[in-house]
């Protein structure tokens, strides 16, 4: 349950805001399990996009907006679309159809925990990442 305060400030979260929240997680969990599924390293993928690795770092922890350009480059070196755009086609003289491409995506992402010992013996979470 949400306490008071974290629900009024979600009800005051402009629609904008949430769905931005929610497009940059998307594609940085997918740009993670593209990675991951390339055997690369943040490392790596500064090194082919000419970057340096804080600046790619910057891209995946959220500091950093993308641009369409930098989404294209990401695609084009890691081989995999990171973001579909349905097309949408006429279909007779009623209306529309929307089509989506039948690329098979696996969304299955396994995660670790890391804890950092307190001096209570409580563990504390600081990190849930792959």
């Amino acid at each position: 349950m949400r306490s008071k305060v974290a629900q009024r400030i979600l009800a005051e979260t402009p629609e904008e805001t949430k769905i931005f929240a929610r497009l940059y997680a998307d594609i940085v969990v997918r740009v993670n399990q593209l990675l991951k599924a390339k055997g690369f390293s943040q490392k790596d993928l500064a090194d082919k996009l000419e970057k340096r690795p804080s600046e790619v770092n910057k891209w995946l922890v959220g500091e950093h907006n993308f641009t369409l350009r930098s989404l294209a480059k990401l695609e084009a070196e890691l081989g995999e679309p990171i973001i579909n755009v349905p097309q949408r086609k006429p279909m007779g003289t009623t209306g529309y159809v929307t089509l989506y491409r039948n690329n098979v995506i696996n969304t299955d992402v396994a995660y670790t925990s890391a804890w950092k010992k307190s001096k209570s013996n409580n563990k504390t979470a600081l990190a849930n990442v792959s």
